[in-house]
């Protein structure tokens, strides 16, 4: 792991987790685990608690949760293939640091979109998942999924026995505690690595746990001939179809089988073993056949679109045509299917089940017995559904009342109806999609014109020349599916809503001489703006609330940043008298009023005659319309390498930047090294050294994850050093970018 991603995890790990609600979230429809409940294992089976019956999963896996698989990580992805490909269960196939199949540590998956680089981020991910799970009352497997995960085993086990603790309670959950262990031994790296994390496991939950076996999965006898330690464990085989046929493989499933372990195929797909060439329909054919005579659970990889919308790739194991990511249920039931997405189809769909005659079978016999019930959220009443005579109470009056022979329908769902008689029918009340707007999200701008968004960065200009700044929306006035909105402030105060012509001359062709919805601002503070719209056919009506903050504005001061000068020399304008606004601006350094190494003389910096580092900060006081400002600039003077520890804390060793040094014993040196980019950090100064002309950015993190440090060099050409005084004594990660590159250091202050 990267020295900056092991580190934040161990910061972010010792505090406590912050989930969101998925615990709060409740099945919304009749499937598997309701019927199943949890999992567990009988021998060479895999069973339900509640019922003891072998249990049969079909499902799907969702691609890496990277920027190409990430769009699919949503309610709406499983809700859409709970109903329309009848799955029983999906993988959050969570991606750790690196790509590669060899197990190497190369190949960084980027750190955004990567559990290491995001760990706070991806356990948010995973409990919109959970609960996506919850509701659709599907398994959920919860995938580490590396190749080298035996060499992540801490970080697997802080996850793993966070996400135990979590969700202990929860049936739904299925622990693939590794992917596809490669370069491992069984005995001596996987068996180990998996008595670990299911020990850990095994201290909160007894849920199913699947262990991933050497050479990418494909020799689950080795776990039934050197068992796992922990209870309650099945061994994993992948295949694709393609590479792989039934009859090489399906021996090693055997094996275990009859060794009385039972084998979970957690990933196959129709095509060659690196997701590409074209599916084998016989081959598929021969394993799903197969599969489904062994009743092994199973999921196909993987759900996505063909081509990756952020890097151009393509999979012809992808379920999906196209090169757009389908995030809504409309589009994933218009796109076209590849044609492995046809083969997996055809299999998910023609083995679909019906949980609710499962789940009250025995309880359909009596007088008042009716046809288990689908309805809309939209249906209100409905009558003809129950047979006169009867009296019948529903299990969850949220969803859907009786009222004498009618039903009243109060919300999506699903209810039990329990007749007089004892029989049971199942009422399911499917959700009406919402409407969305393009363009209402959250917003926050300021008094200086520039705002925040879901989308990234934008700005307020005066719109229709009133003398005031507004936000404007794109050039529409119905929703995304074509029912005319309105939009109204809670708080216009604060932020006024209406529709105004788009006069300014900096309008764009799209805006111009159009009236449009634009955002008010008349004081600082949130507001709250609501929008409506009608129903339409295939959505609900709409009703939604966001929130608009108008912040005072950023200061700015022209010409203050970091500077590196000669002994001697004066830096122009680098000490302003008053910022961008007019706002005066005081300075200190190196936390005093004056410095011995350098002065302000006007609005210039002139240097002493030592060689120092010293960091100047600049503030200015809050007034009615701008925010305080406070920024450090560090003024590095002369040809500086090294702090002398022994002097004023300002004062700089005379050694050469071409060379190296020898930190004092009291301090930690750290370096790393990337293609063009190297840098370390020796005393208290961090050396950067590079051949590139880029600007480099430098940030310092504390243990908390704060970032307590921000600098921009533009001129990169000369060996930028920038001085470490001023921190409080602990540990600190340092981020240094340029360009593509990127460098991780950690830094112990003592």
């Amino acid at each position: 792991m990267k020295p900056f991603c092991k580190f934040l995890l161990t910061v972010l790990f010792t505090q406590a987790f912050v989930f969101a609600d998925a615990l709060d979230a409740t099945p919304k429809k009749i499937g598997p685990v309701s019927y199943y409940g949890a999992l567990h294992t009988q021998g060479n089976k895999i069973v339900g608690a509640k019922n003891n019956q072998q249990a049969m999963l079909r499902g799907i896996s969702l691609f890496w949760s990277d920027a190409t698989g990430n769009p699919y990580y949503s309610n709406t992805t499983i809700n859409w293939a709970t109903d329309n490909l009848h799955i029983d269960v999906f993988r959050f196939a969570m991606g750790i640091q690196y790509y590669n199949s060899q197990g190497y540590a190369t190949e960084p998956i980027q750190e955004t979109n990567s559990y290491a680089g995001s760990p706070d981020g991806f356990m948010r991910l995973l409990d919109k998942m959970v609960a996506a799970a919850i509701e659709n009352d599907v398994y959920i497997i919860v995938d580490w999924h590396s190749h080298r995960a035996h060499q992540e085993t801490s970080d697997a086990l802080t996850f793993f026995k966070a996400v135990a603790e979590k969700y202990k309670d929860v049936p739904n959950i299925i622990f693939e505690i590794y992917n596809e262990p490669v370069d491992a031994s069984w005995s001596n790296d996987i068996k180990p690595y998996a008595n670990t994390i299911s020990s850990a496991i095994r201290q909160y939950t007894d849920n199913l746990i699947i262990v991933g076996t050497s050479s990418w999965s494909q020799n689950p006898q080795e776990g039934a001939r050197d068992t796992v330690s922990a209870s309650n464990v099945a061994y994993v085989l992948h295949f694709y179809a393609a590479t792989h046929s039934k009859g090489s493989y399906s021996g090693k499933i055997e094996s275990t089988l009859n060794s009385g372990y039972p084998v979970f195929i957690s990933e196959w797909g129709t095509t060659g073993a690196n997701g590409d060439g074209a599916p084998d329909q016989n081959a598929s054919n021969e394993w799903t056949t197969y599969m489904d005579q062994k009743q092994i659970p199973n999921c196909n990889w993987s759900f996505r679109q063909f081509t990756s919308h952020t890097n151009g790739s393509s999979e012809e194991s992808a379920f999906f045509e196209g090169s757009t990511p389908l995030i809504t249920e409309q589009a994933l039931s218009n796109a076209n299917l590849t044609q492995s997405g046809k083969i997996v189809k055809s299999y998910l769909v023609n083995h679909a089940r019906s949980w609710a005659d499962s789940i009250t079978k025995g309880k359909r016999s009596g007088n008042c017995a009716v046809p288990h019930i689908v309805a809309s959220e939209t249906d209100g009443n409905i009558s003809g559904k129950l047979q006169s005579g009867c009296d019948y109470v529903s299990s969850n009056t949220s969803v859907v009342s009786v009222s004498g022979t009618n039903l009243v329908v109060n919300g999506f769902g699903y209810a039990t109806l329990l007749a007089n008689d004892a029989t049971e029918t199942i009422v399911y009340v499917k959700q009406i999609p919402s409407q969305t707007i393009n363009g209402f999200m959250k917003v926050t701008c300021n008094y200086t014109a520039s705002c925040t968004t879901d989308r990234g960065s934008d700005r307020t200009l005066d719109f229709d020349l009133d003398g005031k700044n507004e936000w404007t929306f794109p050039p529409s006035y119905e929703t995304d599916q074509g029912s005319e909105y309105k939009l109204v402030s809670l708080n216009p105060s604060i932020v006024n809503v209406k529709k105004a012509n788009c006069i300014n001359p900096s309008c764009s062709i799209n805006l111009s001489e159009k009236p449009i919805w634009m955002y008010e601002f008349n004081n600082f503070g949130t507001a709250q703006i609501v929008a409506t719209a009608p129903a339409i056919p295939g959505y609900r009506a709409m009703s939604d609330t966001i929130e608009v903050t108008y912040n005072k504005g950023v200061n700015r001061i022209p010409g203050f940043g970091n500077k590196k000068m000669e002994l001697g020399a004066t830096s122009l304008e680098a000490l302003p008298d008053t910022s961008s606004f007019g706002t005066p601006v005081t300075y200190t350094f190196d936390g005093k009023e004056t410095s011995p190494y350098l002065e302000k003389v006007g609005i210039n910096a002139v240097a002493g005659n030592k060689k120092a580092i010293v960091k100047v900060t600049a503030k200015i006081p809050e007034t009615d319309v701008l925010a305080a400002f406070e920024r450090t600039a560090t003024f590095t003077i002369g040809d500086t390498v090294a702090v002398d520890t022994s002097k004023n804390s300002s004062n700089i060793s005379s050694s050469s930047s071409a060379n190296p040094i020898t930190p004092p014993q009291a301090f930690t040196t750290t370096t790393a090294y990337q293609q063009s980019l190297k840098a370390g950090v020796s005393g208290k100064v961090l050396h950067i050294m590079s051949n590139r002309p880029a600007a480099i950015y430098v940030d310092i993190y504390d243990m908390l994850g704060n970032r307590v440090f921000q600098q921009l060099t533009i001129d990169a050409a000369k060996t930028p050093n920038i001085g470490l005084n001023g921190f409080p004594q602990g540990n600190y990660v340092v981020r240094i970018r340029q360009g593509s590159e990127s460098l991780t250091l950690r830094w112990v202050n003592k």
